[in-house]
């Protein structure tokens, strides 16, 4: 069971020198990653703070627009007002809410993430320089070791077997035992554990990301059903108004304060027919009896008409008899310039003439 849960493959199977800068490379990656999702949670948790303070402030502007706008000029109540104030309570806990959400992020997730980046980097920065030192001492050592051996030949090459011979012997044994003996160590304890202490390392990193990003995820959906139950709440309750019942209400509570009298009825004062002719003459229809016929306002309404007419037929046949008299003084004037003889024929045709006229 333990052979199939466990990889194939593992850090220590990269222990070689040239393998190394992957590992690392890998490690920072992971760490970079680590320090991009802190940020961004860092950025959205001040997004949060910023929307919720807005928010805040967009609330407390309306209402008091409410109260001096609306309020103050007509005691406005009922559902619908009392839905406005809802939908600002509602806009008043989203402020809350986004606030929760943020501190929520910059608790459980900001500062903790961010220390465990800062622990991360401090530890592969010592493993880096860890692998740093033992290979600059695995150097030194090989050389001193190279070293001992050139002298010791040349000493065999230069004396022989003499006893400064023996002695380079011994310091070249000596060192080349305690260098394989350190290799030996380092290659197969230091080395191992270094490149095991780097991957859980990474695992560690892995699974804190992922734990993370599904405490965010956690975090929103808590959020969001929240919200989302108060909004239907309120969905539900604003789909139950009846207009004609709030119009109603209103005019109830307008009755109420008017201390219940009854309303008077409006009176509507016709406009009644005025002749251009003359006006003194003219009925009004307010001295008409409630009992008169439409016959009898025509006919009433027809006097003005006739007696228009009479008045103009009298001014034309008065007209008409002064220029009669005109021509008569005319003619009476011209009989008295003509002779005698002629003058009493046609003073008896005159009375003739009086007579027929």
């Amino acid at each position: 069971m333990a052979s199939n849960s466990r990889r194939r493959l593992s850090f220590v199977d990269f222990a070689h020198p040239q393998a190394w800068h992957k590992l690392i490379e890998y490690a920072q990656v992971t760490i970079a990653f680590t320090k991009l999702i802190t940020d961004f949670t860092n950025q959205w948790a001040k997004i949060c703070f910023l929307a919720s303070s807005q928010l805040h402030q967009l609330v407390i502007d309306f209402r008091k627009k409410t109260e001096t706008e609306i309020r103050g000029k007509c005691q406005l109540g009922g559902m619908m007002y009392d839905l406005w104030e809802s939908l600002l309570l509602e806009s008043e806990l989203e402020s809350q809410s986004l606030k929760k959400m943020a501190c929520l992020m910059e608790k459980e997730i900001c500062i903790p993430l961010g220390s465990f980046i800062t622990s991360k980097s401090v530890q592969l920065s010592i493993n880096k320089q860890h692998r740093s030192d033992l290979n600059e001492i695995l150097e030194k050592s090989h050389e001193i070791v190279r070293e001992l051996q050139e002298e010791y030949a040349k000493t065999y090459n230069d004396s022989g077997v003499t006893p400064e011979f023996h002695r380079a012997h011994n310091l070249y044994v000596l060192e080349l035992t305690g260098v394989n003996s350190l290799l030996s160590k380092y290659q197969y304890h230091i080395l191992p554990q270094l490149l095991q202490g780097m991957e859980q390392t990474q695992v560690e990193i892995i699974d804190t990301v992922c734990q993370n990003l599904q405490l965010i995820a956690s975090l929103i959906q808590n959020y969001h059903e929240q919200r989302h139950c108060s909004l239907a709440s309120f969905v539900v309750t604003s789909t139950a108004t009846n207009p004609n019942e709030e119009l109603e209400n209103y005019i109830c509570s307008m009755n109420e304060t008017s201390g219940g009298s009854s309303t008077p009825p409006v009176h509507i004062e016709f406009e009644s027919f005025v002749s251009p002719v003359n006006t003194r003459n003219t009925i009004s229809s307010h001295y008409l009896s409630p009992h008169t016929t439409s016959t009898d306002q025509l006919i009433v309404y027809a006097a003005p008409v006739i007696q228009s007419q009479l008045s103009s037929r009298c001014k034309q046949t008065g007209e008409r008899i002064k220029e009669i008299k005109k021509d008569k003084s005319t003619l009476l004037t011209n009989i008295s310039k003509t002779p005698v003889k002629q003058s009493q024929p046609q003073q008896q045709q005159q009375p003739h003439e009086d007579q027929q006229q």
